[in-house]
């Protein structure tokens, strides 16, 4: 078993990044011919998909039906980052439509590895959907079981 964490800076409040070509960097440097990769985000207003990553219309229409879905008037939300138990808020996020929006896409990400390769169709790309941007240092967890 190998695994890495992964870390982005994001630049907007929504936004897709694709990030196929760092994974398959690390599925070749693991060395593994074949076995399972399991891509995880760790944040809760990150999520990930396998799509057309690097068609940037499709990429904003994603977006743009993801808010027509979660109305994205923060205040219409109960959740707010001042209200958060921790208390470590050291400003007052209105996230919440970002932490529903999250729930519909994936957490997670689960990819065979046959030949040493990503068994990814012809226009699939592994991507991160950031939904609370900007942010820095978001991370993804990898990891590959060999079989």
């Amino acid at each position: 078993m190998k695994k890495k964490v992964l870390s982005y800076n994001t630049e907007k409040k929504s936004q897709v990044i694709p990030i196929t070509e760092d994974i398959k960097e690390f599925v070749a440097a693991s060395g593994v011919k074949s076995g399972t990769l399991f891509a995880y985000s760790m944040h809760t207003t990150l999520g990930m998909m396998i799509q057309e990553a690097v068609e940037t219309n499709l990429c904003q229409d994603i977006i743009d039906q993801l808010t027509k879905i979660v109305d994205d008037d923060g205040t219409k939300y109960q959740h707010t980052c001042a209200k958060h138990p921790s208390g470590t808020c050291k400003h007052d996020d209105v996230n919440g439509p970002s932490h529903v929006r999250q729930l519909l896409t994936n957490q997670n990400l689960v990819v065979d590895v046959e030949d040493g390769k990503l068994s990814l169709g012809q226009w699939q790309d592994i991507a991160l959907l950031e939904l609370d941007g900007p942010r820095k240092d978001r991370k993804i967890l990898i990891k590959i079981v060999e079989d």
